[in-house]
């Protein structure tokens, strides 16, 4: 019986009448058939029932393609193609951007909130759904300042009717990143979802963060402020009037988008509708429910790109006589903050000291991360390498950030050049049809060759159901594979070929 996965069930034993005398509804699988029943019918190809079987969706969720793979006419190659047709409707899905030029705000400054409350417990999105949205968040940070290095960014936690500050409005991805990197370290014993979320205090808290971190007036006008939410509850419990709180997000030009983890909530949709400028009860494209995790990462990725203004923007600002917004910006300095000098043969390093105008205060939580070991001596940030500000001369750790002395906003020149593919994005490619003979062999990007042409009457199928996988520029006429195609689109934003011209 060692062997045997099967349990003996005789006509005169106990276990038989005691399993006669359970009903048939309330009997396990392993009672009725010996084995898992989800194990016997995902033997068979079948999908099992979660309710009988007692399991977890996400044990079937995943369906083995081989299943439902079907030979075609030749007898053959199905699977082969299967899996290519799916490779290309995918970047075909993710080539679908928008290229006609918008007016944007390509300064930006978003505050995301994370819902921490005990609904980001459950295990419908593996691990827990605190734990995958803190991965897919740590994705975001590097994909959005890597398209928006001249924007800002800020994290919030609700949890337990309480607004938590996980990270300050900052133009630095490591710094986030580290930010997050400690969430997810002590999300097992401090910040664990407990609790109920509270939608008033986390917007109350970004619009103070959105408000009160642009250096000056002029900047508060030309940058665009984002709150997105990802919001795995059903409700929220707030001190106050919600409403009111959306009424001040109006007023201070605040737009906010929503990820919904578990279903549509109206609040969250009035939030929406109201702060975009839609009309009410209607569906956003600002407020999308996820349904697997890869839609939950496709929504997130999203907000990477700036929104474009919108007419009643536009005419607000030509009613207000502003024209095309105009921004100070300061192209700072390298500061070395030491000096090598030959005396007598001997090499003499010379310090100088330079004041940080961005180190943190003394005694808060930032300065005890602002202290690095260098000769077994704990040397603070201060006299490393920084900029400094061509208007008050002023030292900064790091770029892009705004001077905190004069407010002006100090970046890079690749930074500029950097977020100027969002206004004049580039024109996609064209997919070239199937052909005995074409211009080139091999594609222009990687250098790979392409498939060779199909002469018309030998391919039994239609010439339309096939790729040729090649696809040209309107401009240079040059062509490219598919996965340079998504690379340029995606990563480069600059045609190979019309750069070569």
């Amino acid at each position: 019986m060692d062997d045997s996965d099967e349990e003996y069930l005789g006509s005169n034993s106990p276990s038989s009448k005691l399993s006669s005398a359970v009903p048939e509804s309330t009997a396990s699988p392993r009672d009725k058939h010996g084995v898992s029943a989800r194990t016997r019918s995902s033997r068979r190809g079948e999908i099992s029932d979660l309710k009988g079987a007692n399991g977890y969706a996400w044990e079937d969720e995943l369906q083995r393609s081989w299943d439902i793979v079907k030979d075609n006419e030749q007898g053959g190659n199905s699977f082969e193609a299967m899996v290519q047709s799916i490779i290309e409707s995918r970047k075909k899905k993710i080539m679908k951007n928008p290229t006609t030029p918008f007016q944007r705000g390509i300064i930006r400054t978003v505050v995301i909130i994370i819902d921490g409350s005990s609904a980001m417990g459950e295990k419908d999105l593996r691990p827990t759904r605190l734990s995958l949205t803190l991965n897919y968040l740590s994705d975001f940070i590097v994909e959005f300042f890597d398209q928006n290095p001249i924007s800002r960014l800020g994290i919030i936690l609700m949890r337990n009717g309480v607004a938590n500050l996980v990270s300050e409005v900052s133009g630095s991805p490591q710094y986030h990143i580290d930010k997050i990197r400690q969430l997810k370290a002590r999300q097992h014993n401090r910040f664990e979802p407990k609790g109920d979320p509270s939608l008033q205090n986390s917007l109350e808290m970004a619009r103070s963060l959105l408000k009160f971190n642009f250096g000056t007036a002029s900047n508060n006008s030309k940058n665009s402020k984002e709150v997105l939410i990802v919001f795995g509850a059903l409700f929220t419990s707030d001190p106050g009037d919600i409403h009111r709180t959306i009424d001040n997000l109006i007023k201070d030009e605040i737009k906010v988008s929503v990820i919904g983890l578990s279903a549509q909530v109206a609040i969250c949709q009035e939030l929406v509708n109201r702060t975009n400028n839609e009309p009410r009860n209607s569906q956003s494209k600002h407020y999308g429910v996820i349904m697997n995790e890869s839609h939950f990462k496709e929504l997130l990725m999203e907000t990477v790109t700036p929104l474009p203004l919108t007419e009643s923007e536009k005419q607000v600002q030509h009613e207000a006589g502003d024209g095309v917004p105009v921004l100070r910006m300061g192209f700072p300095t390298k500061v070395q903050p030491t000096l090598t000098s030959t005396v007598g043969g001997t090499d003499l390093i010379i310090e100088f000291p330079h004041l940080n105008a961005s180190f943190p205060t003394q005694g808060s939580e930032e300065s005890k991360d602002a202290v690095q070991i260098q000769n077994s001596k704990a040397v603070t940030t201060s006299s490393l390498v920084g900029y400094q500000c061509p208007q008050c001369k002023s030292k900064v750790s790091n770029l892009p950030t705004i001077c905190p002395v004069c407010g002006l906003m100090l970046i890079l020149s690749t930074h500029l050049a950097r977020s100027y593919h969002h206004l004049v994005p580039l024109a996609p490619y064209k997919e070239v049809p199937v052909g005995p003979i074409y211009d080139s062999d091999y594609c222009f990007g990687c250098r790979l060759k392409f498939p060779e042409g199909v002469k018309l009457g030998t391919h039994k199928g239609s010439l339309e159901s096939m790729t040729s996988s090649r696809y040209r520029c309107p401009k240079c006429k040059q062509e490219f594979c598919i996965n340079c195609d998504v690379f340029v689109h995606e990563v480069l934003h600059n045609c190979p070929g019309c750069e070569n011209l």
